[in-house]
């Protein structure tokens, strides 16, 4: 035998056992099973970072660490340990598809949408005339998103309570972690739930039940009900499309692919960010981030017909509407301001200077002194040298005032008879559970709270329907595999800033009001009975 020939043998029989034996398929399952609906379907990232080999500059073996160990003060912390989950042989398949194999491209069509329907009772249009359990008024509903220590599996739900009384009315589980809801805008009985899967949920409010779900794509945030409530609609991130549904039948009727020139002269694919229904008129309005464009669709017109408003900013996120839902207001984070567009010309009509990457939430606009006033909050850079809340004139759009605040924050509240505009912290620093309170008069920070115990975080205020209590989800950081509570709900009175009652929930996220169904923007909502 040659010696290339021997050098050759040599070769194959030392190869690594590990590139002859990866079982990629296998390894891919396991990824979807237990990774995908944090890291995204694609492996790309999306709530938590991307894990590929292009993007992870982790070594193997501190990626097996990561899985087994978690990352404090991270969500990854709120999974028990995965050694009674995940085999080994699992683990390993995980470590090598992470940093071996690039971000995949899954595809996610309208006819997989269309075979993803289920209909999950059968009775589901039997006539109920109003809620099973007692409750003064429907609009008195507080809905928070449970996502459970692995954001999957039966602790993952939506729980409701009254809004006046602070009791559990009813769980409906979702099986993923459950993302955000909107609510059916001409019926009470119905709400829509979309997970971080891509799942959208029918929800029965009158029963308490999830009545037929379909998978509008593979991860994804947006959601929006139409105002004559005929359509839904959910916005993904894997893959880059919008889908448009019936809304009594969650039967997908159009799918809409979200590619564009963004503002540097790419054509690029996009997350779906914000989708929003418009008073004004029929229509959705979709933010597509990375192509920096905004599309707005018409509802009534044959074929929904979409008129595409280029160059408003770079990396587009969330956005809100002006009362009468003419304006939009979207957030540019890469920009650092926030574009106001006339929906009804399809232009830009202001840019707003915004500070660190501009993060609106749902937006809230407040009446002070006369004025009507818009709130942008921030959730910051590595880099940022000061974080603020800007507050700007809803008509003329000028900056009215920044207002320093002690971290970054992502999710104003506001209530028409309640004395303050909250921001909560975000981050992983050690203000992320705090709140900072801004009198709508002087638009000065009067107060900043520390919800006590959470150890966390505590994000999400919303105020009760009638402005007298705001709840906000308190969640903690460590171990949760010995049976802790992952966090909690704190019910506050909205005067006193007391903490009235505090609730045990698994990884507590988005708090929504029922009364947003009738609400243009957070910070005027109507009054309840």
């Amino acid at each position: 035998m040659s010696l290339r020939a021997l050098l050759a043998l040599v070769l194959v029989a030392t190869a690594p056992f590990a590139s002859r034996a990866f079982d990629q398929d296998r390894a891919e399952r396991v990824y979807a099973q237990y990774c995908a609906v944090c890291h995204g379907a694609d492996r790309g990232g999306y709530i938590a970072p991307a894990l590929n080999r292009d993007e992870t500059k982790l070594s193997r073996a501190d990626i097996d660490a990561r899985i087994l160990g978690g990352k404090p003060p991270t969500l990854m912390p709120q999974h028990p340990s995965w050694s009674t989950g995940l085999a080994a042989k699992d683990r390993a398949l995980l470590v090598e598809l992470i940093a071996t194999q690039p971000r995949s491209r899954p595809g996610w069509s309208l006819d997989d949408v269309r075979r993803s329907l289920q209909v999950l009772a059968a009775d589901e249009n039997a006539p109920v005339p109003g809620p099973r359990y007692r409750i003064d008024h429907i609009d008195d509903l507080m809905a928070v998103m449970s996502r459970g220590r692995r954001a999957q599996g039966p602790e993952a739900k939506v729980l409701f309570y009254d809004g006046r009384r602070h009791r559990q009315v009813g769980a409906v589980p979702t099986g993923v972690a459950p993302h955000l809801m909107d609510f059916h805008p001409t019926d009470a009985r119905w709400a829509y739930v979309r997970d971080d899967a891509g799942w959208v949920h029918k929800i029965d409010l009158y029963t308490m039940r999830a009545v037929r779900k379909v998978r509008a794509g593979l991860n994804g945030t947006s959601l929006a009900v139409s105002r004559d409530g005929r359509f839904v609609a959910a916005g993904s991130y894997v893959p880059h499309t919008m889908v448009i549904m019936d809304a009594a039948t969650l039967e997908p009727l159009r799918l809409i692919e979200l590619v564009g020139v963004d503002p540097d002269g790419r054509m690029v694919e996009a997350d779906a960010g914000m989708i929003t229904a418009t008073p004004y008129a029929n229509w959705f309005v979709v933010a597509l981030e990375q192509a920096g464009q905004v599309w707005i669709v018409d509802l009534d017109a044959r074929d929904l017909p979409i008129t595409k408003i280029t160059d408003v900013g770079r990396h587009l996120h969330d956005a809100f509407l002006s009362p009468d839902g003419r304006m939009l207001v979207v957030a540019s984070y890469d920009d650092r301001l926030n574009a106001v567009i006339d929906l009804p010309s399809a232009r830009v009509v202001r840019k707003i200077p915004a500070g660190c990457k501009p993060h609106l939430g749902s937006g809230a606009v407040i009446r002070s002194n006369g004025r009507l006033l818009g709130i942008g909050t921030n959730i910051g850079e590595a880099d940022c040298p000061a974080f603020e809340v800007t507050v700007f004139d809803m008509e003329s759009f000028d900056v009215v005032k920044r207002v320093p605040v002690i971290g970054p924050t992502e999710s104003p509240a506001a209530h028409p008879l309640a004395p303050y505009v909250i921001v909560d912290i975000v981050g992983t620093g050690p203000n992320a559970n705090k709140l900072q309170f801004i009198d709508k008069n002087t638009l000065e920070v009067v107060r900043t709270l520390e919800v006590a115990g959470t150890l966390g975080h505590s994000h999400f205020p919303e105020y009760t329907a009638r402005g007298d209590f705001f709840y906000v989800s308190a969640r903690y950081r460590g171990d949760r595999s010995m049976g802790a509570s992952g966090g909690q709900l704190a019910v506050f009175d909205s005067r006193t800033l007391r903490q009235v009652k505090s609730i045990p929930v698994d990884v507590p996220a988005g708090v929504f009001s029922r009364v947003r169904a009738r609400t243009v923007v957070v910070g005027l909502q109507p009054g309840v009975p």
